[in-house]
């Protein structure tokens, strides 16, 4: 069912909006780098069925016309955990909105608390092309909607011409949903169409479309709250199955004691204890039908479905009739696949083989591999941010949570299952370069996330070439072990550098001062460099500390090392040696210049501004001393640091007695 009318908005509106878009369109189109259109579709779990048969409407629709599509999929719906939801979220940070010619948003499944409430201002204030919303209103955007209203009275005519049932109770949910209200349309529908008068007390609205609902109907029932009827028919599946076992505790028959339907068709209608009668809902038309209309913004015209999918009823025994053969259902099919799925998956020992690789490329080679998992696949690339594994401060992280880097790195690409060059920059901008090159036929694209809880990593794309597919829950695993194996190799290299970094600044500590003084003092004796050591000593960090808090005195060493690394030329190192003493190490060849003592003034400089612009209650306060000169061998650099340390002394008496007049 088709409605295209919008919330307190007039039709003259959508005609009007319709001509912008076309007019928009035309615009656009002469930027564009590529002739095919592109299509994104924001939606989540396309493992699920709803998704996967709404997705294998659009995908066929797009593809008789042409179009490419994005699709753009966490792979939860929620969760207790709030920075895994906003790892999932971040996906939809990804979507350059300027390069759409159409927008499908599938608000049902963006379950994540706010998510849907956030994606729809998002496209309100960024996207110029047209948007459609499907089975649910939106303020801003026309909707399309599945026909639910057919399928169910189709369902109770059922009841009523197969089986004669007349006192009928219709188990529904939320009125403010649009499927309730469809559904039970329907439900009325046929019982006027029947004759039988509809009596409003034989609708329940207290359902939640899930298991819960149908066991609480069936208390009602059982303790006379409310008259027993013949049939109830559900709006759902999963409330049909709890209905059904529920009852069956308490020692009712079914259908013998009263018939059950229920609506969807959903897998596990398949292993309940009575197999529940359901319809599968046109889903696939309505993917069909969304894609027509979003056409028609674009362009003007309005195409031809590229074929017509009906739903169909799924006759079980909840209803009284003799199922013919539990294997010839759909729900059975599809878990018997799964099933197979699994089996291969678990058995293939990926978590354990992708964790014991200790760096990048060895994991990398892994997750090549292991693609054979995922059936049918064309196409995969691995995005990660720019340094998104250079974590050894981790208060400065070098991307940020909510989004990507500029730039990202593709690390691995297979086109065709077969390994093409990688490694490489590309603009984010571009969300894969692949979309945008020049092909004889449309893809679908798969863009989903890759974090570990809140910290961003990259994501991943995935095509299956030509076909009409998405991917199941085995991608959604396999796609799990990936994220915690790239936080594996993260971690692993995290705890290598600290073990030559600083933990609290990302300077170097003494293993890291040791590990890179040979590279320096090579430098200086091969190049004939002069080598310079400057020492550096707060003068007031115990002050701090005892007046303020330790809080404030890290932040006056971590703002120290910001103020000496903000002023290094690249042939340094900075090292933290004590709790308040810090140490630089260079090398420089320019003789008309004291590179050493500029850098101390300009340390100096900065820290003074720094201490201006914060306005803090407490300032950095620092001593230095260098000493310069040519070395010969390797134990030149200890007497050089020793002189180093002379010479910071008589600053820092310098600077207390300068405060003390």
């Amino acid at each position: 069912m088709i409605n295209l009318t919008m919330k307190n908005k007039s039709n003259i509106v959508i005609l009007i909006k319709r001509s912008y878009y076309v007019i928009s369109g035309k615009i656009r189109g002469g930027l564009r780098l590529k002739k095919r259109k592109l299509i994104g579709v924001l939606i989540s779990e396309v493992e699920e069925l709803y998704q996967q048969k709404l997705l294998r409407g659009i995908i066929t629709q797009c593809y008789g016309l042409n179009y490419d599509v994005a699709i753009f999929s966490t792979f939860i719906k929620d969760t207790g955990l709030p920075e895994y939801k906003r790892g999932e979220k971040n996906i939809y940070n990804l979507v350059n909105y300027d390069r759409f010619d159409g927008i499908i948003v599938a608000p049902l499944t963006l379950a994540i608390e706010n998510l849907s409430e956030e994606i729809e201002e998002t496209l309100k204030k960024k996207c110029k092309c047209p948007v459609i919303y499907v089975d649910k209103t939106s303020k801003y955007f026309p909707h399309i909607e599945t026909d639910d209203r057919n399928a169910m009275e189709q369902i109770v005519d059922h009841l009523i011409d197969k089986h004669g049932y007349k006192d009928i109770f219709c188990l529904a949910g939320d009125l403010k949903s649009v499927a309730t209200l469809q559904r039970v349309d329907g439900y009325k529908a046929s019982l006027i169409k029947h004759n039988i008068p509809v009596d409003e007390s034989r609708i329940s609205y207290e359902g939640d479309f899930y298991f819960t609902g149908g066991e609480k109907l069936a208390r009602k029932i059982v303790s006379g709250e409310i008259k027993k009827p013949e049939a109830v028919v559900c709006l759902n599946d999963y409330m049909a199955i709890g209905l059904s076992d529920e009852l069956l505790n308490y020692g009712f028959h079914i259908p013998e004691d009263m018939a059950i339907t229920g609506y969807d068709a959903v897998d596990e209608v398949a292993t309940s204890y009575t197999t529940i009668t359901t319809f599968e809902p046109p889903v696939v038309q309505t993917g069909i039908n969304v894609v027509c209309e979003l056409s028609y913004l674009i362009t003007g015209v309005k195409p031809q479905p590229i074929k017509e999918v009906f739903g169909s009823l799924e006759v079980g025994n909840s209803c009284g009739c003799k199922e013919p053969s539990s294997m010839s259902r759909s729900s059975v099919l599809r878990l018997k696949d799964k099933l197979e799925d699994y089996r291969r998956f678990f058995n293939s020992y990926m978590q354990e083989a992708i964790t014991s690789p200790r760096n990048l490329e060895d994991v990398l080679n892994k997750f090549g591999y292991y693609l054979y998992l995922i059936n049918d696949y064309s196409d995969y690339y691995l995005c990660l941010c720019d340094e998104w594994d250079e974590t050894y401060d981790t208060t400065q992280c070098p991307h940020p949570k909510d989004g990507y880097t500029k730039e990202m790195k593709m690390v691995l690409a297979r086109v065709n299952t077969e390994y093409v060059p990688s490694n490489y920059m590309f603009k984010t901008e571009d969300m894969i370069p692949d979309l945008w090159k020049d092909r004889d036929k449309p893809k679908a694209y798969y863009f989903t996330p890759l974090h570990y809880n809140g910290y961003c990593i990259g994501y991943s794309v995935l095509n299956y070439g030509n076909k009409i597919q998405s991917y199941d829950i085995t991608y959604r695993n396999w796609s799990r072990y990936v994220m915690n194996a790239l936080e594996y190799i993260r971690v692993n290299k995290q705890l290598y550098l600290s073990s030559f970094r600083d933990a609290l600044t990302g300077a170097y500590n003494r293993n890291g001062f040791k590990q890179k003084l040979p590279g320096i003092i090579e430098e200086g004796i091969d190049m004939h460099k002069k080598v310079f050591v400057i020492m550096a000593d707060l003068d007031n960090l115990k002050a701090v500390n005892d007046r303020y808090g330790h809080m404030a005195g890290d932040d006056v060493i971590v703002e120290t090392v910001n103020a000496i690394r903000s002023c290094l030329t690249g042939n340094e190192i900075c090292v933290r040696i004590g709790g308040d003493e810090f140490l630089i190490v260079g090398t420089y060849e320019d003789e008309s210049d004291n590179y050493p003592e500029m850098l101390i003034n300009n340390i100096k400089a900065y820290i003074n501004k720094y201490n201006k612009r914060t306005r803090k209650p407490y300032s950095i306060r620092i001593s230095m001393g260098e000493y310069t000169g040519y070395i010969k061998k390797e134990s030149d650099i200890e007497d050089m640091i020793n002189l180093a340390d002379e010479a910071m002394y008589k600053d820092k008496a310098r600077n207390k007695k300068t405060r003390n007049f």
